[in-house]
């Protein structure tokens, strides 16, 4: 569990972060790097006005959907380039402190302390699971000096993770529908539960057909893995696989004869997991839409206008809502 504790001098903070660092951070902090796009997304969403640019600038279509001057912002360098530290790139950017957002796997804990150490500059690393987002916003909230605004994001998710949560105890009476998350435009890159990349499903208590094809974030599967599966339904971020849903390779699965192949909403950011921030909580309601929609029958268009509204401070129109869900 993240933990604070508020150190003498006032000019000071020390606080523990998701890997058990202790660290550092100055008492008013106005310039943050982002150190990837789950952290830009959570940042964004937060306190936009402290993040100094975007790992990856969102496309045009994204920065529509987000209030302005923040889309605006400039694409940062990254931190590490084939291992090294960009020592030059992050001062110049003369940050009071690094975010990172995400796995708390040993690889980000080692990359973290190495860019602290190197840099002289705080990182924060936080735990990214989609379940813990109410407290990540409470406790980053007096942080970034914005508590007030993570106290109600914070509400709102809870109200959608508690949605999920009382959805499936009456899911489980039911058998668990067989899913499919394709990832790629061929088909055949998934997520599994073990990786945060699949995080929505593994809430909702789909059960995902390609558990154990593999280790990691992105698991390669073959065509006929994926037919011996028997998936009841395919997801898909892919908007190449939703085209190509209907070709002769993929006609003999039952999942598309029934035209159970959905292609989740990706603006600004996806509501499934690209980047896997605070973005996949529509998600939630948007995938037990799909998949089970006797028990979420929520009007998804007046939910993704309150989320829009609270979490990316925009105000969706009919024909915004409509491109989004048609």
């Amino acid at each position: 569990m993240l933990l604070l504790a508020f150190a003498a001098p006032a000019l000071a903070r020390s606080v523990v972060d998701a890997t058990g660092r202790t660290v550092e951070v100055p008492d008013r902090i106005e310039r943050v790097i982002p150190a990837g796009p789950p952290a830009a997304v959570l940042i964004y969403t937060l306190a936009p006005e402290k993040m100094i640019g975007w790992p990856r600038v969102p496309s045009p279509a994204a920065k529509a959907l987000l209030k302005r001057p923040y889309p605006d912002l400039p694409e940062l360098a990254p931190l590490m380039r084939d291992g090294k530290i960009q020592l030059e790139q992050i001062r110049a950017a003369k940050p009071d402190v690094i975010l990172d957002y995400g796995s708390t796997s040993p690889r980000y804990v080692e990359r973290a302390t190495k860019i602290e150490k190197e840099t002289g500059i705080p990182v924060l690393l936080l735990d990214g699971k989609l379940e813990r987002t109410p407290e990540i916003y409470r406790l980053l909230g007096p942080i970034l000096g914005a508590e007030d605004r993570a106290n109600g994001l914070a509400v709102a998710a809870e109200r959608l993770l508690e949605i999920t949560r009382q959805r499936d105890r009456v899911r489980r009476e039911g058998r668990p529908i067989r899913v499919y998350y394709d990832r790629s435009a061929d088909g055949l890159t998934t997520a599994t539960s073990g990786s945060s990349l699949a995080d929505v499903f593994r809430l909702l208590g789909v059960t995902n057909v390609a558990d154990g094809a593999g280790a990691g974030d992105l698991v390669p599967v073959r065509a006929d893995q994926i037919s011996a599966w028997h998936p009841d339904a395919i997801v898909t971020n892919n908007p190449g696989f939703w085209k190509a849903r209907n070709a002769p390779e993929w006609a003999g699965l039952g999942a598309v004869a029934q035209g159970r192949v959905y292609l989740a909403p990706n603006l600004p950011f996806s509501w499934i997991d690209e980047p896997p921030s605070v973005n996949r909580l529509l998600g939630l309601l948007w995938a037990g839409h799909m998949l089970y929609p006797a028990i979420y029958p929520e009007d998804l268009k007046v939910e993704a206008q309150d989320f829009y509204r609270q979490f990316y401070r925009v105000g969706l129109d009919s024909e915004q809502i409509d491109a989004l869900l048609p």
